[in-house]
């Protein structure tokens, strides 16, 4: 008995190659940019300024400095999200010598097309994302964030 295909069996091994490298490209990139981010933010925040706050101690309000550098937490700082347009054409392109039925095929292009892949990349383990042409889903991503391959 013939087997079904997977559908990750079916589609462009070169689009998957693009959405592993980006996969990859946002894991490696997250901590360099909040370690970035986190040093711009503490060059401006520890010049002693401070927030002055009230808080309630024994019955009464009492006035609290509190040292704007604290409110920043280095773990609430990741570069979360990837997105990359591709402008393209479409195509239908012919049933291959493997069996496989006709598809569609995505022609990137250097100019203005009339159709936008949009890859979408979201941190965490697994990323998820999606995969979508002129803003309709073409299929959920779920990546493992060491491979870079579809979990």
């Amino acid at each position: 008995m013939k087997r079904a295909r997977d559908r990750r069996d079916s589609t462009d091994p070169h689009l998957d190659d693009l959405i592993a490298t980006l996969a990859r490209a946002l894991v490696c990139t997250r901590q360099s940019c909040a370690q970035a981010h986190l040093q711009r933010l503490q060059a401006r925040l520890y010049r002693g300024q401070a927030l002055c706050v009230q808080h309630w101690q024994d019955g009464h309000w009492q006035p609290l400095q509190v040292p704007l550098h604290e409110l920043v937490t280095p773990a609430g700082i990741v570069a979360s999200t990837l997105e990359v347009q591709i402008d393209c054409d479409v195509e239908e392109s012919d049933a291959d010598a493997h069996g496989q039925p006709p598809a569609l095929a995505l022609l990137p292009t250097h100019h203005q097309a009339p159709h936008r892949l949009t890859i979408v990349l979201h941190g965490g383990n697994p990323l998820r994302g999606e995969l979508l042409l002129d803003g309709q889903l073409l299929r959920p991503l779920r990546i493992d964030p060491f491979t870079g391959r579809e979990a």
